[in-house]
């Protein structure tokens, strides 16, 4: 039952991904809690089942034309340095402390999903420029290598605000997202973090998720969506909380 439920989450949050850029940091807390793997295992597991979707995106995506890749670049070289180096550092921190992050930013994302994407210019030149893209990339690929998720989700909480439009940002974390995974991936197989066969289950169910969502985006109502997965974020980065400040493990 309990490895069902995580197959669910996996084809939700594949989903999300393919149609609202958002999802990906429901996989870690769900791996932890349904599929018996350790906390550093789950992060690495997860971030490595990301590059299918990551390779699709940036080809489904560029097609559509909402890569930008005068913007993608130095967002993605930013994210890609600090993954990997992050990604090292993951077996060095205590298991209790990575789920205390984790659920801090599950619920931030939730906090971010309740909020309407708001469109202000005067705080584009400071943020979106390449230089400001660079630094998003930075804070997030560090936060993505450290936890397994969480960089496509917060680079759009932080970019949408600041006034780029949510299908150039949804765009702009695809190669941005491939790029993490695979610096993040490689610091992991070194550290004999990811665990291959649930790798291959969970990768192909968000695969089929993500190509669901791509298909069906323009239909579908993407508040409802954002709303939603607020509500699970906010319940699962919760009870994530509660689970490592009283029962470390």
């Amino acid at each position: 039952m309990a490895l069902l439920a995580l197959y669910c989450i996996c084809l939700v949050v594949g989903l999300l991904v393919g149609g609202t850029g958002m999802g990906g940091i429901l996989i870690p807390p769900a791996l932890v809690l349904l599929s018996g793997l350790k906390t550093h295992a789950a992060m690495a597991t997860t971030i490595a089942s990301f590059i299918p979707m990551n390779v699709l995106g940036c080809y489904l995506f560029h097609r559509l034309g909402h890569i930008r890749w005068r913007n993608a670049i130095p967002f993605t070289l930013g994210g890609a340095l600090a993954a990997g180096p992050a990604a090292l550092f993951n077996v060095y921190f205590n298991a209790s402390f990575l789920n205390c992050l984790l659920a801090l930013l599950v619920l931030f994302a939730a906090f971010s999903s309740f909020k309407p994407p708001r469109h202000n210019t005067s705080k584009q030149s400071r943020w979106l420029s390449p230089r400001g893209l660079f630094v998003i990339g930075m804070v997030t690929g560090t936060m993505a290598g450290i936890t397994g998720a969480g960089g496509p989700l917060l680079a759009i909480a932080w970019m949408v605000p600041c006034g780029m439009p949510p299908l150039a940002a949804i765009g702009l974390t695809m190669p941005y997202s491939l790029a993490t995974a695979l610096t993040a991936t490689f610091s992991n197989w070194l550290n004999a973090n990811v665990d291959g066969p649930m790798l291959l289950k969970a990768g192909s169910l968000e695969l089929a998720g993500f190509i669901c969502g791509v298909l069906a985006v323009s239909h579908m109502p993407v508040l409802w969506i954002r709303r939603l997965m607020a509500v699970t974020c906010a319940v699962l980065g919760l009870f994530l909380l509660v689970r490592s400040l009283f029962l470390p493990v």
